[in-house]
């Protein structure tokens, strides 16, 4: 029997959490995220779950140039040291509490965990998140599936040629089931 899942709890995890649509896509072709500002239900007090139990953000440049200026996750309600991990961090638009981060991506996950202070961190980047989960760096894959289909954009997890990764469901008697969901056209 499957269930909702457990409020997320302060246990420095390291989150790799996106609101992802139906379709696999995390962003839009051009890292465009208008697609979300259709009203969606979550359960009641979500947001403020993952801003008291957030500590630190891990993100990557590419995102970072895209994102609006001194956007903050969670529209601002969440204040705390964001990561934006770079080969380029000499030309970054720098921002107030914002570390440009050029090293390897375990040695990131090390110093993003340090700065959390025992909460979690969340990984809002696609490619930082593959590469941790390659590493065996990735604690929990925590999705909000909105009810939406893009067709293209940016995957959250894009690895052609690769090998499969089997996963546990982590609410549900059964770690091995599939999820059925079941929409309609608006």
């Amino acid at each position: 029997m499957m269930h909702d899942t457990e409020p997320q709890t302060a246990g420095g995890k390291m989150l790799w959490h996106f609101s992802m649509s139906l379709d696999g896509f995390v962003a839009g072709p051009d890292h465009e995220m208008d697609w979300m500002n259709r009203a969606t239900a979550g359960r009641p007090g979500i947001v403020d779950e993952y801003v008291s139990t957030l500590g630190a953000v891990l993100g990557g440049r590419e995102g970072w140039d895209f994102a609006a200026d001194d956007q903050r996750p969670y529209g601002g309600l969440w204040e705390g040291p964001i990561f934006v991990l770079t080969h380029h961090p000499d030309d970054a638009k720098p921002a107030d509490g914002v570390t440009f981060l050029n090293c390897d991506v375990a040695e990131a996950a090390r110093i993003v965990l340090a700065a959390a202070g025992g909460k979690n961190v969340e990984v809002h980047s696609p490619t930082i998140g593959r590469q941790l989960l390659e590493r065996g760096l990735i604690d929990e894959i925590d999705l909000h599936i909105v009810p939406v289909l893009l067709g293209r954009g940016r995957r959250l997890y894009d690895n052609p040629g690769g090998v499969p990764v089997h996963l546990h469901l982590v609410n549900s008697d059964d770690p091995t089931a599939e999820v059925n969901l079941r929409y309609r056209p608006a």
